[in-house]
Order: C-alpha cells, then sequence, then structure tokens
C-alpha cells in the first residue's frame, strides 16, 4: 500500500486553488461538493468557471500566484492545475513550507494527496485509485461498481443512520445490532426495496433466535480466484473462522477483517486439533449465537472431513451451510493442462486417497483398473513408492504415465512427469513436496510445459 485511503471532512475549510481552466474547474466542482470554501487564483478565467465562482459565493483572484498567498488564506488543502511547471513547482514548495497538503494535477511526485474515481452514494462514498499509475483503470473500475450499486442505496443508509439509536435500544448486543443492519444490507445491495425499518426491526426481533450457524466451505485449491461467490460472502459475515493449513494468507485476509481466527490445520503427524475438537468448537461457538466457518482447502466433501462436521452440526441440531469449493484435483490437471478426462484417451476418473484413518499405507486399487480412466491420489505424495508398486502390483502397465503436481493453482506450482517405473527417483532428486496431487493414466501424455 503506497497512498493510505482516507476520507477528508472539508465542510466549511478552505480550499485553495491555482489555475482558471477546465481542469482546474472539475476540482473546483468536487471540492464545492464537499462543502467546501473555495479561493481560486488565475491569470485567466473561463468564463463559465468564474461564473460558477462568483454564483455560488466563493472567491477569485484574477493574478499570478504568490507563496504569501498561503498566508494570507491559510487553506486546508492546496490544487495546483496550471499549465506551467515553474509556477506548479513554486506551489508545491509554498505548501510543504507551510505543511499543507498538496496536489499538482497530473504529477504524482508532487502530490501529497491523490484524487480517487469516486463513487458517489452520498453517505456512501467509495474511491478507487491507481496511486497515478493508471487512472484510466481507476475510472473503468469505477464505472464497474458504479454499475452494480443500487441507486436507492444512499437513501437507505440516510435512514440507517437515523434508525440506530432505535436498533441500538432494541438489540442489546452488538452480535444482534450487527446481524439485523446485515440482513437490512445484503437485501438492500440485491436491489430489494426495504419500506420500513420499523417493521424490519419488529420482525427481526420477533423470528431471531439469538442461534448461530456453522459455514463450512471449501476455499478452493489456493487461487483467491477460484472462490466462489458465496463462499466469499459467508467468509465476509463470518465471526468466528477455523481454517486449515492448506488455506493461503491470500485467502485468508478475504474473510471478515475483524472476525476471530483460529488455525486449526492438520498436516501429516501434526495436528493442531484432532477432528473431535474442531467438531466441537463448531458446536461451542455456534451455540454462543456465533457464525462459524470452517475454512477448508479445496472441496469440503473431497477428502476435507467435512462430512463428520456436518454430522456433528446435525447431532447439535446447530444450523449449517455446506459451500462446494474447486477441489485440488480439478484445479491441479486445468492448470497444469492435464485434461482428467479426454476423448478416446479417459472416460471415467477415479479419487483415491494415500491416507487413510489408520494412517496404513495405500493398499490397493480395491477394484480393476480400466485403461480408460484416469487415477487421482490425494495426499499420497509421503506413500508414493508404494502407491507405485501396489499399482504395477495390480496389473497396471510399467510405462503407464503419471504426474505430481504440487501447490496446484498458485505461483509456486510445480509439474513433474515420468511413468511408474522412474517416478520415484524422479521425484527423490526433484525434491517436489506436499501438498501436491498425483494423476495416472493416458491423460498426462497431454502435458505440454508452459
Amino acid at each position: 500500500m503506497k497512498t493510505l485511503p482516507l476520507f477528508f471532512n472539508l465542510n466549511n475549510k478552505t480550499v485553495l486553488i491555482i489555475g482558471g481552466g477546465d481542469i482546474a474547474h472539475r476540482k473546483a466542482l468536487l471540492m464545492a461538493k464537499a462543502e467546501a470554501r473555495l479561493v481560486v487564483i488565475a491569470k485567466h478565467f473561463d468564463d463559465e468557471f468564474l461564473n460558477f465562482l462568483q454564483s455560488n459565493h466563493h472567491q477569485a483572484h484574477q493574478k499570478s500566484f504568490e507563496p504569501t498567498d498561503l498566508n494570507e488564506h491559510k487553506p486546508a488543502l492546496v490544487i495546483g492545475a496550471t499549465d506551467d511547471h515553474e509556477t506548479n513547482l513554486s506551489i508545491h514548495h509554498a505548501a510543504k513550507a507551510h505543511g499543507v497538503p498538496v496536489n499538482i494535477v497530473d504529477t504524482p511526485d508532487l502530490c501529497d494527496y491523490i484524487f480517487p474515481a469516486i463513487v458517489d452514494r452520498s453517505p456512501i462514498m467509495i474511491g478507487v485509485s491507481s496511486n497515478g499509475k493508471a487512472p484510466v483503470l481507476a475510472r473503468l473500475i469505477r464505472a464497474k461498481i458504479e454499475s452494480s450499486l443500487p441507486s436507492r442505496l444512499g437513501e437507505l443508509a440516510h435512514k440507517a443512520g437515523e434508525f440506530r439509536q432505535t436498533v441500538k435500544n432494541t438489540l442489546p448486543t452488538l452480535t444482534e445490532r450487527r446481524y439485523f443492519w446485515e440482513s437490512i444490507f445484503n437485501r438492500a445491495l440485491k436491489d430489494e426495496k426495504i419500506d420500513s425499518l420499523s417493521d424490519e426491526l419488529n420482525q427481526f426481533k420477533n423470528t431471531n433466535n439469538r442461534s448461530g450457524e456453522v459455514y463450512i466451505v471449501g476455499a478452493g485449491a489456493g487461487d483467491p480466484d477460484l472462490l466462489t461467490f458465496k463462499a466469499l460472502r459467508l467468509m465476509q459475515q463470518a465471526d468466528i473462522v477455523l481454517y486449515d493449513a492448506l488455506v493461503s494468507n491470500e485467502i485468508l485476509e478475504l474473510c471478515r477483517r475483524d472476525s476471530q481466527k483460529i488455525f486449526v490445520g492438520k498436516k501429516r503427524k501434526d495436528h493442531a486439533k484432532t477432528q473431535d475438537e474442531i467438531n466441537q468448537l463448531l458446536v461451542e461457538y455456534a451455540k454462543k449465537g456465533h457464525r462459524v466457518l470452517r475454512l477448508k482447502g479445496g472441496d469440503p466433501f473431497v477428502f476435507g472431513r467435512g462430512g463428520e462436521e456436518m454430522l456433528a452440526c446435525q447431532a447439535a441440531n446447530i444450523p449449517y451451510q455446506i459451500v462446494s469449493g474447486i477441489t485440488a484435483a480439478l484445479a491441479a490437471g486445468s492448470y497444469a493442462g492435464i485434461p482428467l478426462t479426454h476423448r478416446g484417451v479417459a472416460t471415467s476418473v477415479r479419487f483415491l486417497t494415500g491416507c487413510y484413518q489408520t494412517n496404513e499405507a495405500f493398499d490397493g486399487l480395491k477394484s480393476a483398473y480400466q485403461t480408460d480412466e484416469t487415477l487421482v491420489f490425494y495426499m499420497g505424495l509421503h506413500a508414493l513408492n508404494k502407491i507405485v508398486d501396489s499399482l504395477i502390483g495390480s496389473g497396471l502397465p510399467s510405462d503407464l504415465p503419471i504426474a505430481i503436481i504440487s501447490n496446484a493453482s498458485l505461483p509456486t506450482q510445480q509439474v513433474l512427469t515420468g511413468t511408474l517405473t522412474d517416478i520415484v527417483d524422479k521425484k527423490d532428486k526433484s525434491g517436489i513436496s506436499a501438498p501436491a496431487i498425483i494423476i495416472v493414466g493416458r491423460v498426462v501424455d497431454l502435458y505440454q510445459p508452459q
């Protein structure tokens, strides 16, 4: 973060603008909307700009800028909007000498602050900045946000501000109040009309049993772009987050900033919490009225033990939601360019694990291997030699292609290919590490290193 986004209260404060052309006019209009007092200095004014200043009782001084102007007008902000570089430098030096924040338009090196592209749903304000690097991109992002926000949002925000004390008097806890407002604003963001906040509050009070809820959410293979919209929405509203070792920092940062985050990751032979302890935490926090997010790498129902957590919620009569994530096998195949099915090569896929409940090693396919299927192993890197021996012992050809994909979907992704004959030796020499997905089958021949 090169600049810190702040919202400056300019109500009845003086802003000094130097320049009388179109750019200075646009900045003046923006400052006037923030209810600032404008003092504008320029040797020449556009007629429309001068008329705006005079008709709105702002000051216009037709003269050259002098550093002593800051002593006279004592501005809170200074804006330099001239086309003369020496004048702009003089404005910058004078403002710095007086300790006043200054912006020299289109000259980032001479700016203490930056004007963002603004989405105005007053009192809701959104600013988008590229730190002066790509202002056109910032404006395009602004337009995208603008088109997604209902026009009535500002009106509802005004009403909410007037109604806050009533809500506070009616709902005794901060958690209840937050749940109420989230229910209102989530609907408003879907452009649902909210007719009466009083009616909404009464309904909420009568139906709210203050019970918590559990969200069992798949975070995908690691790339934040693979999150579903629903996953992101629940991540933003959870009070407590129990997260795995496979959840990246980039994804964890997308959770609500003030939520309590608890690491419950399980790595091979290193469990921060047992599964029974995790189940107990989910139930305990939910019974206290919290919304509890169980954030899991991949998909909760594909070797993620999400089913056990679901059953724990059912046994305790805790409401829960399950949100699928893109499981590691799908992400690994797509990011590596290895299709798990391919016409004429593979017509089925089998997901297997190299790690069982009793921690014994992989002990076979359980059913016959079909030559047109793809095998995908989760958590099997530590037992690769046993998996390979078992597959060859089950009759799979020793020249069958195999790929190991480490850190699938992340910038650190690695792909190692070979055959059942040589993959163990290649793996030992490469130093490739977990987490990794193992893909076995003729589809691996389609892999092309990037």
